[in-house]
């Protein structure tokens, strides 16, 4: 499944609520749980940020360079 802007901001609003300490029961990041869901090729290395809030922008940063538009 492809990862659009509002698949993003549903995600990391649902991730932050269940995990405000970053980290899920899995001991997934935010991150991490993106890049297993979703085909998304940034450029930086997504999976190994920690805080919730860096990663979501780095992932917000390169939807809008990709003009990635949301299809649902």
């Amino acid at each position: 499944m492809e990862l659009t802007p509002e698949r993003l901001n549903l995600e990391y609003l649902q991730w932050t609520v269940q995990y405000p300490d970053s980290i899920d029961n899995n001991d997934l990041r935010f991150g991490q749980f993106i890049s297993n869901k979703y085909v998304c090729d940034s450029n930086k290395d997504i999976v190994s940020v920690e805080d919730t809030d860096i990663a979501y922008e780095a992932l917000h940063t390169y939807l809008e360079l990709n003009k990635v538009e949301n299809t649902l």
